[in-house]
């Protein structure tokens, strides 16, 4: 009915006014209930009584039904089961990114040493390119990347959504120093190498180490305007996108081992570690099962493996592991949240227990194995300041992995096994 032929057949203005309230109450019923229809949501639950890193997960909500991703070791293709048509595996693309945040160019998903075209040499490789190489998730297109986290009695669930559901889901991870909220994500494809003034995502280069969380960070602001080292809210979130994924606790099985064993006791030979590189004419994921290859997942290399990458946003204080969400960050944990979780378990030993909350999944027990719960390690002091580095080194062996924590060195540790990743805030648009 137009709006003329009903205001025509009230014939006074308070039954109009009534009329009109209850309309507009209807449709925002059936809006929102479009929305909710609209929203898509793929989940898992995992249960905490259950060892094997497989059965122990089970698919919630728009997953129910769908065939897990994974390596196909065999064949050496990535498998991508139901998900290559998933918002966020879909809108995950490579880019040039210029250091004032511009998207010069995207580069050819299957070969990143190629320009979208597949035939133009990219710049992958150029040190003196004025940018960086980078994963992009795209939120203008089918929304942005939404994540919920709880637990209900022996359960851990994490669900992602393209929308906000409800308010337990949330978008630290696009959230900017100033408090806004970013459309897109900017991840690394390398691990960070040094240019002598900033750090850098490029190809064929060495990876930096021995520096302090300090000397990472700054390196990491060099670059200009909105670039950071890692934070723990995005390392969280595309570890949940990873799990959901496989549909397993065991991220080594499901997209490779990562260089977790080449590890040689020689300074000339960087101690085992990789070129970065060595996987830009793979696709968007891509791994071995040999421990001495990088992994690749979403365009990004060495997730896990070969060099720890220190972090923000997460820190065991003397026992208490401490987390911050969104910027700005520190790190001595002043003005974190306490998440009321201590380590235990064998210092340098396998995650058994993980705490799923508003803070993300953070393991704090070692007691497992390398075939068992989480299948990755965590070490830890609880008697300093420690600043967290994540996903193991190349001589880690199989406690390598998308969940391996180190919470046992200060901002100030600085080895061959140590170093960062530089991180790209999206900048406000003019």
């Amino acid at each position: 009915m137009a709006s003329g032929d009903l205001i025509a057949q009230v014939a006074d203005k308070e039954t109009l006014d009534k009329t009109l309230a209850n309309t507009s109450a209807i449709l925002a019923a059936v809006g929102e209930d479009v929305r909710v229809k609209n929203i898509k949501r793929y989940g898992m639950k995992i249960n905490k009584a259950d060892s094997n890193p497989a059965t122990r997960c089970t698919y919630l909500f728009d997953a129910v039904g769908m065939t897990p991703a994974g390596m196909n070791y065999t064949s050496g293709v990535f498998d991508y089961g139901d998900w290559a048509d998933v918002f966020f595996v879909k809108n995950n693309y490579p880019a040039m990114v210029k250091y004032d945040g511009t998207e010069e160019y995207k580069l050819s998903p299957n070969d990143q040493t190629k320009k979208a075209d597949g035939t133009t040499a990219s710049d992958v490789s150029n040190v003196n390119y004025g940018g960086n190489a980078m994963s992009v998730f795209d939120g203008t297109v089918d929304g942005k990347i939404w994540l919920s986290q709880f637990e209900i009695g022996n359960y851990e669930y994490m669900i992602i959504s393209n929308e906000k559901y409800d308010e337990s889901y949330n978008d630290d991870a696009y959230v900017r120093e100033d408090g806004s909220h970013a459309d897109k994500l900017y991840y690394p494809m390398f691990g960070g190498s040094y240019d002598g003034t900033r750090l850098r995502s490029l190809a064929g280069q060495t990876l930096m180490c021995n520096t302090n969380a300090s000397t990472e960070i700054t390196r990491a602001k060099a670059n200009g305007k909105g670039w950071n080292i890692c934070s723990w809210s995005k390392r969280n979130l595309l570890n949940c996108m990873l799990k959901i994924m496989s549909k397993t606790d065991n991220s080594q099985t499901a997209f490779g081992r990562g260089q977790d064993s080449g590890y040689v006791n020689d300074a000339s030979q960087d101690y085992g570690k990789l070129k970065t590189g060595t996987l830009a004419s793979k696709g968007q994921f891509f791994g071995y099962n040999d421990g001495t290859h990088d992994v690749k997942v979403f365009y990004i290399e060495k997730w896990w493996g070969d060099r720890w990458d220190r972090i923000n946003g997460l820190i065991n204080r003397n026992g208490h592991i401490l987390v911050k969400m969104t910027p700005p960050y520190n790190l001595t944990g002043d003005g974190f949240i306490d998440t009321g979780l201590t380590p235990s378990g064998t210092s340098g030993g396998y995650i058994s227990k993980s705490k799923s909350c508003r803070y993300g999944r953070i393991p704090y027990v070692a007691s497992g194995s390398s075939t068992t719960y989480q299948c990755d390690g965590l070490w830890f002091n609880n008697a300093a300041v420690c600043v967290a580095l994540v996903g193991g080194y190349c001589n880690g062996g199989l406690r390598v992995g998308a969940d391996y924590l180190y919470l046992s060195n200060g901002a100030g540790n600085a080895t061959w096994a140590f170093g960062a990743s530089v991180f790209l805030e999206q900048p406000i648009a003019a």
